[in-house]
Formats: structure tokens, C-alpha cells, sequence
């Protein structure tokens, strides 16, 4: 069977990352990457051993034959890469946010239907194994959902002197801990539940109001006495944290909270589904651990085992029981479900990847959650 040839657009974090999965997949080559600029893309492509390399992904979309194309660039260029790429027949899978406002997810939509293309979103986290054995057992043990509840909190941003693209709302959007791990996390509860987030009530805040923008990166800048370090002050709009209420479409209520200032949480998204029956509880950085919690007897710990876990969920394990499998996996899982019904031919709702129509919901999530921090009244979705 030939393979499936795939096209990378960004070579940061994410889309190293990306990378890596694919080359995980037997039946996927990467045959090309595009970047900000030549130089970059060719520094990139020769470091992660691709052959053809563009310093812009115009060049590489006419240039290329590529079945897929994989956006991992900042959150202002989804829209524009996503319409470019489809319009050009390539199926796409996107990094989230899908766009910056619903107004472009909604022009996305309806570009993927008239190309008739599959469209994808990397909402990673519903593919670890315990996340779809937790989705299992909500539908069929938990009862009627009652509560949920959780929180996505980080470090990363802790101090002034952090910066990074996603502090600017130009790069990033109007919303940033939200848009990035809290739509993470309501798409989690969403996906757990299979229900919608109805309405929100949210408090937000920047605790930094001012970030030390190094002066590498800029032009303008001042030194900082007590480090004896250059940088450009810079006024930040975007909320380093946030908390908010919420209703599912059942009548369910619950809460979440986000930070990317919270000291000594890395990479902590936490989930806890209470029904009437059981609860269901799951931590990322536990990713191979799932809590079950009962009311007349003792509670339970289920742990990653293929042998024992539904179709699904074994499905997406690749090592045997106490052989810890984490992030990596879920990415590589995320990006197998997109693939996989490619090569059926199948439609998106029999897989479990998150499609544009879901990237879609999680920015109407993130509109209704700025308003409503706005406005200091419930939102409905």
C-alpha cells in the first residue's frame, strides 16, 4: 500500500512533536516541511531529516504532492492555512485553537463540506486509553451525570519575565489560558459526557499585567537592574487564569479551572465526571491510572491494562501492563483516529478525533466565557 504523504506547516514544539507521531505510523511519510522562512525551514528539515523543505507554505501546497497537511503554527495563521489547504483538495489537521472567532470556524466548515475534505482538530487528551475506557463507563455504569468538575493548571508563565507568542492577542487571540488548555479541557468533559456545555459564567484574570519581552526578540528595550538583562515591557490583555461556572444540556453543573501561573504544576488537567450511581476521576500527569469512586464500598484504582480495557481503549495501548505510556501516545493516537478514517473512506463520526465542527464548539466556548467575563452574567452557548 503506498503511503500517505503528509505535509508539515510549523516546526516548533508542537510540530516536532507531530512529526515524531507520524513517523510512528507505518503507513504515513513526511516528505515536506515549510516554516517562517527559508533558512529556518531548511535548519528544521535538515535536524528532523526531511528531505524538502519551503519557506512558505503557499510554495509547499502548489509545489507538493501531499495528501495531508498538519498546521502547527501559531493560533492567528489556522484560519488562513486550513482555508488555503482545503481549497487545494488536501485533507487537514489543524492545531487548536481551530481559529481565532467562530466567524472563521464557520467559513472553515463550510469550505471542508464544498472540498469535501476531512478535517481533524488535536484535542489529544480524548485518546489516552483510560480516557476512553472512562467514557465507557460513564455511558454504561455511572448513572445520570450530576456534577463535573476539574481544572488545566501550568507554570510555564509564572514569573514576569516569561514570554512567549501566546501572550500576544495579535498571535494568540483575544483569549489565551482559556483558548489554549481550558477549550482542552471543556473538550474533554465534552467528549467524556457526550454532552455540550449549554452556558458559562466566568471570572478571568491577568496576573501579570506587564511581561519582560527579551530583548533578542525585540528591538526597544530597557535593562532590568536586578538581573542586569535586557527586555521591552510589554502589556499584556490576555488572562493568565480563569475560572468558571457551567450547565451541560442535561441540566448538569460543574466548574473548571485554568492557570498558566499556578507554581509547580507542569501539565495538570484533571477530570471528574460524578454520576448518580459512580464517579470517575482521571489526571494527565497519572495518565495510566483511572479512579473509580463508590459510595457503599471500597473505592477503585483501574490501571492501564490492554488485557482487561474495552476494544477501544486497548486499542490505543501499544505496550504491555506497568509499561507507562503517556502524552506521546495520546498524540500519536489523536493523530491515528484522523488517519485511519482517511483510509476507510469512513465518515467522522464513527472515529474519535476531533473534527472542525468540534473545534468549532470549543470557540463558541471560548467567545461566551470572554463575554461573560465581560459582561459579569451567564452566557449561553
Amino acid at each position: 500500500m503506498p503511503k500517505i504523504k503528509a505535509g508539515i506547516i510549523g516546526s516548533g514544539f508542537i510540530g516536532e512533536a507531530q512529526i515524531e507521531a507520524l513517523r510512528r505510523l507505518n503507513f504515513v511519510e513526511v516528505v515536506a516541511l515549510a516554516a517562517s522562512s527559508k533558512e529556518h525551514a531548511k535548519k528544521s528539515a535538515e535536524n528532523l531529516n526531511i528531505a524538502k523543505y519551503y519557506g512558505n507554505y503557499k510554495e509547499m501546497i502548489n509545489s507538493e504532492e501531499i495528501d495531508v497537511i498538519h498546521n502547527c503554527t501559531p493560533n492567528f495563521l489556522h484560519f488562513e492555512i486550513n482555508k488555503a489547504a482545503m481549497k487545494a483538495g488536501i485533507d487537514i489537521f489543524s492545531e487548536k485553537p481551530l481559529t481565532v472567532n467562530s466567524k472563521q470556524a464557520e467559513e472553515l466548515i463550510r469550505i471542508a463540506n464544498q472540498n469535501n475534505v476531512y478535517h481533524g482538530v488535536n484535542f489529544n487528551y480524548r485518546h489516552y486509553p483510560l480516557v476512553k475506557e472512562m467514557k465507557n463507563k460513564i455511558k454504561n455504569e455511572a448513572g445520570n451525570i450530576n456534577i463535573v468538575h476539574g481544572h488545566y493548571l501550568q507554570d510555564w508563565l509564572f514569573y514576569e519575565t516569561d514570554y512567549n507568542w501566546r501572550v500576544n492577542s495579535k498571535a494568540g487571540g483575544a483569549s489565551r489560558a482559556i483558548a489554549d488548555i481550558g477549550s482542552h479541557w471543556c473538550d474533554l468533559v465534552q467528549f467524556l459526557t457526550d454532552l455540550k456545555i449549554k452556558k458559562v459564567f466566568a471570572n478571568l484574570k491577568t496576573i501579570h499585567p506587564y511581561r519582560k519581552k527579551p530583548a533578542s526578540e525585540t528591538k526597544t528595550f530597557e535593562k532590568d537592574k536586578s538581573t542586569d538583562t535586557e527586555y521591552e515591557k510589554i502589556k499584556v490583555n490576555t488572562e493568565d487564569y480563569g475560572s468558571v461556572l457551567l450547565e451541560l444540556e442535561n441540566g448538569a453543573i460543574g466548574n473548571f479551572t485554568v492557570s498558566q501561573v499556578s507554581a509547580g504544576h507542569k501539565n495538570d488537567i484533571f477530570v471528574e465526571i460524578n454520576g448518580s450511581k459512580k464517579t470517575y476521576s482521571w489526571y494527565q500527569e497519572k495518565a495510566n491510572q483511572l479512579f473509580v469512586g463508590h459510595r457503599d464500598r471500597a473505592n477503585e484504582t483501574l490501571l492501564r491494562d490492554p488485557g482487561v480495557l474495552s476494544k477501544d481503549a486497548a486499542d490505543d495501548c501499544y505496550y504491555p501492563v506497568g509499561h507507562i505510556e503517556g502524552w506521546s501516545e495520546g498524540l500519536k493516537n489523536s493523530i491515528k483516529s484522523f488517519y485511519k478514517c482517511i483510509l476507510d473512506q469512513g465518515k467522522a463520526e464513527n472515529y474519535a478525533y476531533a473534527t472542525f465542527e468540534d473545534g468549532y464548539t470549543e470557540v463558541k466556548i471560548t467567545e461566551a466565557i470572554l463575554k461573560s467575563n465581560e459582561n459579569k452574567e451567564w452566557v449561553n452557548i
